[in-house]
Order: C-alpha cells, then structure tokens, then sequence
C-alpha cells in the first residue's frame, strides 16, 4: 500500500509513530485529543504489530481500542488472538499483558482512548515472536467462507466452472475481508443481482444469507429503495416479496 492510500484512513495517518522502537514494521501515531483523555489513532502497516506491553497503574487506568480500518488482531497473554475487524472494540484493563498490529496482508488502524487512572504507565515488553504472530493471522484462514453448492450440483458437468464458483468465488473473493465486511458483501450481491433481474433461487439464497450474517430487514429495505429509481421500480418489488418471505418466518 502506497503512502497516499495510507492517508486514506479514517482519523487521519499522522506522523512516523515516536515509540517505533517497541514496534516490529511500520507505524504511524495521529493525537486526536490530549486535554483529560489522550485519544490517538494508531495505523499499522501491514505485517506490522507492537510488542507484548502492559498498561499499569494503581487504579483504574487501562485503555480502549475501536477498529476503524482493516483486519488485525489482539492477544492477551495465556489467551488465544482474536481478530479485529472495523467496528470492534476492545476493553484492556491495566496489568494485562497484551500484544495488538495488523494482519500479515491488510494495513489496519484504531483509535486507542487512555483510561484516567492513578500513577498511569506503559511497560514495553519483549517483542511478539514470529510463531505466535503467524498462529494469530491463521485465525482468519480458518474464518473463510466454505461453499459447496457448485459442486453438490454441477459435478460431471462443469468441474471448472464449479471449482472457481466454490474456492474462489466464495472461498477467495467472499472472505477477503480486510476492507469490505461479510455483511456488505451480502447487501451489495443483493443489490446486484436485483439491477440485473435475477430473482431466483441465487437471490433467495442470499437473502437468507444475509439475514445470517446480521443483515437487518431495514438495511436492506433501505439499500433497494435507494437504487428503485436508476434500476426499475418491478425489480426492487420482486427483490421485496423475498425479503418479507425470508424475514418474516
């Protein structure tokens, strides 16, 4: 990623990160807000993490994380990672031994808020090892996207065409999901296959989908008025009456 995409993030990219030493590859450090609270946006560029660390204080204290940009992950000493993706947030009490930075293939980047506490500091710690780094990024590798439908059905009759439809559509294209989330994925098929009049058993299918993967009646209801007017009012209607079949069970 080029410095003029990275300037693209949200909350802005702000300066070579001052603290670069307690880190493994790039990062950069934007100061929001100092007065009471000290909020920062924090972006990792990709392969890049911090080292093990520790927020400390002798009360309260501690720090929030809110995703803004990315895929990346956090892990807590004796606990798995987990993977951080826009819109989630992490509470870090003080005392907790803990290692945050992006995913091996995605830049990623976060709004870190300091918790007011008493007699507050950072303990740097050893860095992050490349087995633990590399078990973290195999969390988002066992989160892909399984499909079967192309071959449970075209097997014998279009192996190539359900092999791409299965691994690569799905298993590729569906799970790459560092700047385009699996739940816009699903509003953004069903806006298409409805401009292009497709309403059979593939719309059904992901209409179900989305409402799995946290898709509300009003998100998508919303998206297909929106598009009514450039694409044709009988398209969206068609789309509507699956909406109501699948949502309303």
């Amino acid at each position: 990623m080029t410095k003029e995409e990275l300037e693209t993030v949200p909350f802005g990219l702000g300066e070579d990160n001052p603290f670069g030493k307690y880190f493994k590859g790039k990062s950069y450090l934007n100061i929001l807000h100092k007065e009471g609270v000290l909020v920062a946006n924090v972006t990792f560029e990709q392969g890049a993490r911090n080292n093990w660390h520790i927020h400390q204080a002798s009360k309260e204290g501690g720090q929030f994380l809110l995703v803004t940009y990315g895929r990346g992950y956090y892990q807590e000493e004796g606990k798995p990672a987990i993977e951080l993706l826009p819109g989630d947030s992490v509470f870090i009490a003080s005392g907790v031994k803990h290692w945050h930075g992006a995913s091996k293939d995605s830049v990623f980047s976060h709004i870190a808020i300091e918790v007011p506490g008493e007699n507050t500091s950072t303990m740097w710690c050893e860095e992050v090892d490349e087995k633990t780094y590399q078990e973290a990024n195999k969390i988002h590798q066992q989160t892909k996207i399984i499909q079967t439908a192309g071959r449970d059905q075209l097997t014998g009759i279009a192996d190539e065409f359900a092999r791409l439809n299965d691994d690569v559509l799905f298993g590729e294209v569906w799970s790459r999901t560092s700047y385009l989330d699996v739940k816009r994925r699903c509003i953004l098929t069903i806006v298409a296959l409805t401009s292009n009049g497709i309403t059979d058993s593939s719309l059904q299918y992901h209409i179900i989908n989305a409402k799995k993967n946290g898709v509300s009646e009003n998100e998508l209801t919303e998206s297909l008025t929106h598009i009514a007017m450039y694409v044709g009012w009988p398209k969206i209607w068609a789309t509507l009456k699956y909406i109501k079949e699948v949502y309303c069970k």
